[in-house]
């Protein structure tokens, strides 16, 4: 009964393992060319203007690493626009047992010479292995 048992139980676990290993793991994150994602490459989407703006790691944490990263995205932006930019952004970090978290707008509103121009963020990624925060947006 025991060999019954064990070769009921054994059968069992290879199913399982076999089972498993069919299923594809969920990819996380962007398409990456040459270790950045793709957009990084062509911003623009559906004939809108894009920017991406890349920080590294910043003396003031996540927060002045995203906003470094926004506001390099806008003046990217602006640049296509052959105008300059003059931005706001509103970012918040908390610090609590350990861990940290960085909430802000995924919108930012700024004025170029005058006009309102508003840019949303699309995507974030950061290289895990270097630190860089890659910040992608889009003119509305």
């Amino acid at each position: 009964m025991n060999r019954i048992f064990s070769f009921f139980l054994i059968c069992v676990l290879c199913v399982s393992l076999v089972s498993c290993a069919s299923v594809p793991f969920a990819k996380s994150g962007p398409k990456l060319i040459d270790g950045k994602p793709e957009w990084y490459f062509n911003p623009s989407k559906d004939g809108k203007i894009g920017g991406v703006g890349v920080s590294g790691i910043h003396k003031d944490g996540k927060t002045g690493q995203k906003q470094l990263a926004v506001e390099r995205a806008l003046a990217e932006i602006a640049r296509q626009m052959g105008v300059k930019v003059e931005s706001y952004s509103s970012l918040q970090s908390q610090t609590a047992g350990g861990s940290s978290s960085v909430s802000g707008q995924s919108h930012s509103f700024f004025t170029v010479d005058g006009k309102s121009v508003n840019a949303r963020i699309e995507q974030m990624w950061e290289n895990k292995y270097s630190g860089e925060l890659f910040i992608w947006m889009v003119a509305q």
